[in-house]
């Protein structure tokens, strides 16, 4: 997991009335839930989080600095606004580097436009995996490359290549993506194929077995 650093500051409160004042100064609430406690009490900048996610995706290790200290974490859940999308709300939960954890990590198709060009369609899925692993081994994204694939193929879970030192939660025959022909293109069935010579050859043979008959 990339590593990045973001302010905070405690709050007190909670409520519309806080989130209201939190709008004002361009902050958000935030938890930091710590073991054997309800969760601390945080404020974030708002768009300096937005930045952070924008750029690296969820999967990172958030470097929080409060009053004056390190602690590093993982966002456990960012809340947006469902009309623009904006940040509300995150939680935070503490690791350390070496601390093995579960992820969600999206899957990036790449060179899906190859696939399109060539009038197929990728009908995905699932777009993200459950990684088990070290915190600081957890890639951002798993990439899956469509140029690889032809119409009609499935990619299931068990055919995702990762390091070693990692592990795949979800169930290995749970399908990710499959290439559709499209109704211009269909695809071309290898049973709808006869190849002239043979229908030539058992044309000939009926023939034999008619003239045989007929001498007799």
């Amino acid at each position: 997991m990339k590593k990045v650093e973001l302010n905070a500051d405690n709050r007190t409160g909670c409520g519309n009335k806080q989130s209201r004042k939190l709008k004002k100064e361009n902050s958000i609430p935030a938890i930091l839930y710590e073991k054997g406690t309800a969760g601390r009490l945080l404020k974030v900048d708002e768009r300096e989080l937005n930045n952070i996610v924008a750029k690296n995706g969820e999967n990172i290790v958030v470097k929080l600095r409060i009053d004056g200290t390190e602690i590093p974490a993982v966002i456990k859940e960012i809340q947006r606004d469902h009309l623009q999308q904006h940040l509300i709300h995150v939680d935070f939960q503490p690791v350390t580097l070496h601390e093995i954890i579960h992820a969600e990590v999206p899957i990036l198709v790449v060179n899906g436009e190859r696939i399109e060009r060539k009038g197929w369609v990728i009908n995905k899925q699932i777009t993200e995996l459950e990684i088990e692993g070290e915190v600081e081994k957890i890639p951002p994204v798993i990439k899956v490359d469509a140029a690889k694939y032809k119409v009609g193929h499935v990619l299931r879970v068990a055919d995702v290549e990762i390091s070693k030192e990692l592990s795949i939660v979800n169930e290995k025959n749970y399908v990710i993506l499959s290439i559709l022909p499209t109704k211009d293109r269909p695809i071309d069935l290898v049973f709808d194929r006869v190849e002239p010579e043979l229908v030539n050859k058992g044309k000939r043979d009926k023939e034999k077995v008619k003239e045989g008959a007929d001498s007799q």
